[in-house]
């Protein structure tokens, strides 16, 4: 973790409503989806195994033994779920999510070129006013590998 998670202050009186402050977050994936998307290209391209992967037509199977669904498109998934690091930033854990993958920017066209790049990430706002950056040089990163990024936005009911 680069910094502390900013938090309130520990005086304020009870009831007491936050505004502003980071948005929370609860997953971050890279996917390459294309239509006839072949996983193990990827794999090999990236030099990892994704976290999750599936091939048109060929069924994902519970652990049970019977057929969960039949995908109608390729992917290939990297994800990070917040308990699998103590990062609070959302900048940061796209870094980290894109750590283990090469730099190399012809690494990433000839993954563009196999199917969509995106990274998507969740994210839960518990209060009014939630925020968060994406800087220039993460956007620049992202957009070099022709890499898009959708965001996932859950509020807490409110009654």
């Amino acid at each position: 973790m680069k910094h502390p998670r900013p938090s309130p202050p520990s005086d304020v009186p009870p009831g007491t409503v936050p505004l502003g402050g980071p948005i929370g977050w609860f997953s971050a994936a890279l996917h390459v989806t294309a239509n006839e998307l072949r996983p193990q290209e990827v794999s090999r391209l990236f030099g990892m195994e994704p976290t999750a992967c599936q091939t048109k037509d060929v069924p994902l199977q519970r652990e049970d033994g019977s057929t969960k669904k039949v995908p109608k498109f390729g992917r290939w998934t990297h994800s990070l779920k917040s308990a699998q690091t103590d990062e609070w930033n959302i900048e940061a854990v796209i870094e980290e999510l894109l750590g283990c993958l090469p730099r190399e920017l012809e690494v990433w066209r000839q993954v563009a070129v196999l199917g969509a790049l995106r990274i998507s990430v969740g994210l839960a706002l518990s209060s009014g006013n939630e925020e968060f950056e994406l800087g220039p040089e993460l956007m620049q990163f992202l957009g070099e590998r022709n890499v898009g990024i959708y965001f996932d936005v859950y509020a807490e009911n409110e009654e």
